[in-house]
């Protein structure tokens, strides 16, 4: 217990809100898409986990089968980055619990945080969750420590910066579309904005992730919907080895990672849009996805019917 409760990295910051393009019910066609994006990275060689992040993003893709571990692993939550949502973390944690269950996947501290037997946890799992702006809702390849956090510490060499040095740009995160279209702009006209490879298919000349470039080699029109940034309801789980964790501290590396999104609909709040995230997500968790999973048939859709009135029991004759 106490040796558990010793566990206490700071969290990351959370990265300064940056703007989003204005949003409409017309942006989007049918219901809003969910994505998953998953990687094992303990269990799937760097070279397999490039070449399957690079894949074609699935649009509605056939249901992925359960398959639950066949050992059971304890974990304890800590909290990662929590963003604007009108649920505390415990409440996201309770709603959690079952469906890593699913998977066996089982908590080691009951409702009130107490851990009973702590010799069998071996994994912490980071909770991030919320409403934030955001532009590629992917696991990402590399830079995996504790510190890097949701987005990593280091800057992105394709991001694009100021002249002050800042990060306005970074090509998961997205940021300010305006100063990215002008950065493309300017590298169309032969000036080289971006360092690094990296967007795959991107036109000649562009700036890999560019509005009307794609992400990747054949991303197709899966995630259209996601060139530019935009509000995003999210929740990213990062699974930690306990031990390692405990011994490296900051730089332990992350074991897998989920991240579950869906774009922000006008008057949606985050509790609105949870079930729908761990719905889509169950299957994943530990697993690794062929591109991004992207959802926007009946699986994304809350359906929610009509009313029916009924009739009161009649009294009971005494």
């Amino acid at each position: 217990m106490k040796l558990l409760r010793a566990i206490t990295p700071a969290l990351a910051l959370a990265a300064a809100a940056l703007p989003a393009r204005a949003q409409s019910a017309a942006d989007l066609k049918g219901p809003a898409p969910v994505s998953v994006s998953a990687a094992n990275y303990r269990d799937t060689p760097p070279e397999k986990l490039l070449q399957l992040a690079n894949e074609k993003n699935a649009l509605n893709p056939a249901a992925r089968e359960l398959t639950p571990l066949s050992t059971p692993r304890h974990f304890i939550f800590l909290p990662g980055e929590i963003f604007e949502t009108d649920l505390t973390y415990e409440e996201v944690c309770l709603r959690l619990t079952p469906v890593l269950a699913r998977k066996n996947y089982l908590n080691g501290a009951d409702a009130q945080g107490l851990i009973h037997e702590p010799a069998k946890v071996t994994l912490v799992l980071r909770l991030s969750f919320g409403e934030r702006p955001w532009r590629l809702p992917t696991v990402r390849t590399e830079q995996l420590a504790w510190k890097d956090g949701l987005q990593p510490r280091s800057r992105d060499p394709r991001g694009l910066t100021n002249l002050g040095a800042d990060n306005v740009f970074e090509n998961r995160a997205g940021g300010d579309d305006n100063a990215l279209a002008a950065a493309a702009q300017n590298a169309s006209a032969g000036s080289k904005v971006w360092g690094g490879g990296g967007g795959g298919g991107a036109p000649a000349g562009s700036a890999p992730g560019a509005p009307g470039s794609v992400y990747n080699s054949a991303s197709g029109g899966a995630v259209a919907e996601y060139d530019g940034t935009r509000n995003f309801n999210l929740i990213v789980v990062d699974a930690f080895d306990y031990a390692e964790l405990k011994a490296k501290g900051r730089s332990a590396t992350r074991l897998w990672t989920t991240f579950v999104a869906a774009p922000r609909q006008p008057g949606q709040k985050f509790s609105d849009a949870l079930s729908l995230l761990l719905r889509a997500a169950t299957p994943y968790f530990g697993e690794t996805t062929s591109g991004m999973q992207v959802f926007n048939d009946a699986r994304a859709e809350v359906k929610i019917g009509e009313a029916v009135e009924v009739p009161a029991a009649p009294a009971e004759k005494k």
